[in-house]
This record gives C-alpha cells, structure tokens and sequence, in this order.
C-alpha cells in the first residue's frame, strides 16, 4: 500500500479559460514564467490518431484547463481550437521557454497533427520517477499521493467505466477542469519535489543529467522530423 507524506503539498488554484483575452493574459504570464508544465487533453491514446480535446497548465502558482471540444448540450463556448494554437504556438515552438510532462511523445504527436512543432521540453517527471525510485509505482497517481499526498481524480471518474464510459468531449467543463488541472498541478509540484532531491544526490543527478536527459532532446528530433 502506497503511504502518503506527512504532509500534504499544497495546491495550486484552478481554472477554465473560455477567452481569448483570458488566453492572451495567461501566455503573457506564461512566458515570463521559468518553467511551465503542460499537458493535452484528448480522445484516444494512440498518438497518431488521437483528438485534441483540451490543453493544461500549470507554473507558478496557478493551474488552468484551456477546454477546445467540449460539446456537451448546454456546453458554454469555448475558444475555437485553430485561434488557441495560433496565439500559443510561438510559445510552444520556442526552444527557450522551457516545459515539463510526463508524456512527451504524445504531445509531440497530437500538436504536430495540428501544425506545432513543439519544443523546449527540459524534463519528464516519468524519467524523475524512473531515476529517484525505479522500483516504485510511476503512474501519476500513485507519485501523487506518494510524495504529494494527494488523490487525484481519476480518468474513470469522469468519464465512467464500460459501456457507460462517455468521451472527454462530453464531460462537463467544471468536472474536466477539476481533473486536467489537478493532474498538470500534480506534474508540476512533483518535477519541484523530485528534480530537487535528484539534485542533491551526485549519483542520481548525474544518472538524470548525462543519461536520462539527452533522450529528450533526441525524441523531439526523432518525432519533429518523423
């Protein structure tokens, strides 16, 4: 059984972002920001052929779920995808404007289907993971609840189980951000949480630095050019 910290992390705010002038403002802050995690919301996981449903944030100390396709009856309106990736893809595309994931092959490949070629990611909380404690569990919510004592919402959650099981697309958009945001949050405290303790063993830090590290860099290569 997976034992929670003595204490809890604590969390950051979360929000939708259903304009484009609320868009604007949080690239603007953003941008300015060392370093942001970022994750995509989508149909599917095959990253070939999965559909962007929604992007999440998180840096500082904020967290936000930017909802695309939510179509839902009664669903408010939401930023039209294609005006979304034109005001963030000079950020996206920036090499200087670092980010963290945990799933970075697949957000090379649904952005890419859009036309971004991302870039800038400086760590994978999955290869952290793999580094500060191999023989762990390295699913996000066993690391939440792990190192952040946190329970995260699950997938299941939101969308139900079986044949009951609804797509992303139609969970309400208060429910969706619940989860998006709480998950880009959990991604962002634990990079903060594992790259300091990472940094503070020579032996991990140079397993992480002159080993894990480089694979970045190479599969954004391997899928920008594939």
């Amino acid at each position: 059984e997976t034992a929670a910290p003595a204490t809890a992390v604590a969390k950051r705010p979360h929000r939708a972002i259903l304009s484009e002038a609320d868009l604007v403002e949080l690239l603007r802050r953003m941008d300015a920001a060392p370093l942001v995690a970022f994750e995509a919301e989508c149909i599917g996981d095959e990253p070939m052929s999965a559909r962007l449903v929604g992007l999440s944030f998180a840096f500082e100390r904020e967290a936000a779920y930017l909802p695309l396709a939510h179509d839902y009856p009664g669903a408010p309106q939401q930023i039209d995808p294609a005006a979304a990736l034109r005001i963030l893809k000079p950020w996206l595309e920036r090499d200087d404007r670092q980010k963290v994931s945990e799933d970075v092959k697949l957000l090379c490949h649904v952005l890419a289907n859009q036309g971004v070629r991302l870039a800038g990611f400086a760590h994978d909380t999955l290869l952290e993971s793999y580094v500060f404690e191999v023989h762990e569990r390295h699913d996000l919510g066993a690391l939440a609840l792990r190192h952040c004592g946190w329970t995260l919402l699950g997938y299941d959650e939101v969308t139900g189980k079986g044949a009951a099981r609804i797509p992303f697309s139609s969970v309400e958009i208060a429910r969706a951000t619940e989860y998006a945001a709480g998950k880009i949050d959990c991604v962002l405290a634990l990079h903060e949480l594992l790259f300091e303790r990472i940094q503070k063993d020579e032996k991990l830090a140079f397993v992480y630095g002159k080993i894990e590290m480089p694979a970045l860099p190479v599969l954004f290569r391997m899928e920008r050019n594939g």
